[in-house]
């Protein structure tokens, strides 16, 4: 797809390369113009990256991380102009590929910020959603045109012999620090309402519900029926809990950073690795909160990570690599609904890729994938565990009715009735938040009325694809409002909380008074205020870098590309079915697996583990 300059099939013009009969005549024009055609691109080009930052300005209205556009906007200037200089060639089908990607990051900035352009009848407004349109395709362009060029560096054949100690190190590193922020600044941890609710599923005062999932409540329960035996007392059975998932974080950033150092990741990259997982606020204080998506995150790192292991043959322990991709596989499969469809799509995309190569892991998979299927269907019909409501994946559906409504719109008569039947309709107008579905939700749709949905799907269908057709603008609006968090640069939303919900129980929080306390305080005020330090919590950011890496390795055909399918299919369903628009819980498996998936695109090779 990519290729570079040979003499005998590319004509050289002022630094730039074509390959084609077209740009060979207008570079001749240009040139006996006296114009050189490379660098008047390269101009044109760092201009709308300029108008493009100035349209996104803070100034202008947009609620997005400004810092987030200024660092792609200044890292592609530095891409276009080091592209300059190297002359690279796009072929044919390589330029198609890239103009598609590219278009998609410029049409996902511009869709998010839609407000900025209304309306486009004015004409400075029409003017600036092009400049904007363009401006993003260019630095879309440079970025991925540079990371084609450039991509796998090959790393320095240097012998990397402690892998253990490696492991040791970041293990009790980690594992000391979270636990300092246990035992003298946030004991027992975080409880939030969906805690509770899986808190009182254990302690048998409310029936099992796959809502949250079964599996990750029996976990808890392991732990915390362990903790009541030994110690009497709620609140260190929740601590004892907490103790053990503050243990497995530590042991798969452990994991992860050594197979980077194993792999001959260099040194810088796998310091900024550890202080990410080390140091970073959410990390400390996830490792801390009783939320299903905490294991299940880090699950997902211990599978992804021993995947690579398995797929690069890095260190000597293979057999353990394929028991800890079992574990993660199953964790990541139970620990969230929707973590046993991504798990799927990711042994059909190896299949796809490798066909019968791979055989060992192919099987391991497909076993663990069918396992899972019984643990999550048959096993919990026996036991009698709920189902969750199929209405909790239709949050998209849901706030583009209610925004029809909100607006005003034109309904029939029939229409009317339709939604009367499962809505309250004086409240769907009102309390329509365009930024969660939860109002809607849970304050105006009539849960009893949920078999009438069933027994008149074809009528709904009918209701819903015909106001989208009557209202494209609406269902859009609606759509990206309720997203955007998951596509879109980063936004101003809470990623983590330190309480505990009133209980029963007689859980209770116990806030340190002390010098560590008041240490891990000034940390995170610290770490947690620069605004240049918010592409570290940017989830659209990160989503970028994400596709980026995979579509480098797709490019490239390398194995590679398989890391990041799991994460995409999680993200993807988040564009689907969200019930918040910017929450960071959600993405977490994104921004554990990051390490490792750049560690993966960036650099190739790897020094066996010497014992």
């Amino acid at each position: 797809m990519f290729s570079f300059r040979t003499e005998d099939s590319l004509t050289k013009q002022s630094g730039t390369f074509y390959n084609d009969s077209k740009e060979k005549i207008r570079c001749e024009i240009m040139r006996r113009m006296g114009i050189n055609p490379g660098k008047a691109a390269v101009i044109m080009q760092g201009l709308f990256i300029y108008i493009w930052l100035t349209v996104l300005s803070p100034l202008s209205g947009t609620d997005t991380y400004y810092s987030v556009y200024l660092l792609c906007g200044g890292l592609s200037l530095l891409c276009l102009c080091r592209n300059y200089k190297h002359e690279i060639v796009v072929a044919e089908r390589g330029r198609f590929l890239l103009s598609i990607f590219c278009s998609l990051f410029a049409l996902a900035v511009v869709l998010a910020n839609y407000v900025l352009f209304e309306p486009l009848s004015v004409i400075q407004n029409l003017f600036d959603l092009c400049c904007c349109l363009v401006g993003g395709f260019f630095a879309a362009r440079a970025v991925l045109l540079y990371l084609l060029d450039q991509l796998p560096v090959k790393c320095p054949d240097v012998e990397r012999c402690h892998g253990t100690l490696a492991f040791l190190a970041v293990f009790f590193s980690v594992t000391a620090i979270d636990l300092a922020y246990l035992l003298f600044a946030h004991y027992p941890g975080t409880l939030t309402v969906d805690s509770m609710t899986t808190i009182r599923e254990l302690m048998g005062d409310s029936p099992y519900s796959n809502t949250m999932p079964f599996w990750h409540t029996v976990t808890v329960k392991l732990f915390v029926d362990t903790g009541l035996r030994l110690f009497g007392d709620m609140n260190a059975a929740v601590a004892l809990f907490h103790g053990a998932q503050i243990l497995f974080l530590a042991a798969c950033f452990g994991y992860g950073v050594v197979t980077m150092y194993q792999s001959g990741v260099p040194g810088w990259f796998l310091a900024a690795a550890y202080a990410v997982y080390a140091f970073q606020p959410h990390n400390i204080v996830y490792s801390v909160v009783l939320w299903k998506d905490i294991p299940f995150a880090a699950a997902g790192l211990l599978f992804l990570t021993a995947l690579y292991r398995i797929l690069k043959d890095i260190g000597t322990s293979r057999r353990w690599d394929y028991v800890l991709f079992a574990i993660g596989a199953m964790g990541f499969s139970l620990w969230r609904t929707n973590g046993w469809y991504a798990f799927l799509v990711t042994v059909l995309v190896l299949l796809a890729l490798t066909g019968r190569k791979r055989k060992k892991l192919i099987l391991l998979m497909t076993v663990v994938l069918i396992f899972c299927w019984i643990l999550i269907n048959p096993v919990l019909d026996v036991l009698g565990v709920t189902e969750t409501n199929f209405v909790e994946a239709f949050a998209v559906p849901m706030q583009q009715i209610a925004r029809v409504v909100s607006e005003g719109r034109e309904l029939t008569a029939e229409e009317n009735a339709l939604l009367g039947e499962i809505f309250w309709m004086d409240k769907l107008a009102v309390l329509y938040n365009p930024l969660t579905v939860d109002p809607v939700k849970f304050e105006t749709f009539r849960y009893d009325r949920v078999d009438h949905i069933l027994e008149n799907a074809g009528e709904y269908l009918r209701l819903y694809f015909g106001l989208g057709l009557r209202y494209p603008g609406d269902y859009l609006k609606a759509w990206i409002d309720e997203t955007k968090g998951y596509w879109n640069g980063g936004y101003f939303f809470w990623i983590y909380s330190k309480e505990v919900v009133e209980n029963p129980y007689g859980i209770t929080l116990t806030l340190g008074d002390n010098l560590i306390a008041r240490l891990f305080g000034a940390v995170f005020r610290y770490l947690e205020k620069p605004a240049f330090l918010q592409p570290l919590t940017s989830i659209g950011l990160h989503v970028w870098a994400l596709i980026a890496c995979a579509a480098v390795n797709a490019q490239k055909k390398r194995e590679e590309l398989l890391l990041a399918v799991p994460l995409l299919v999680l993200v993807a369903g988040l564009w689907i079915g969200t019930p918040v628009y910017s929450e960071f819980r959600y993405a977490y498996p994104v921004f554990l697996g990051m390490p490792l998936i750049l560690a993966a695109t960036l650099f190739e090779g790897k020094i066996p583990d010497k014992k």
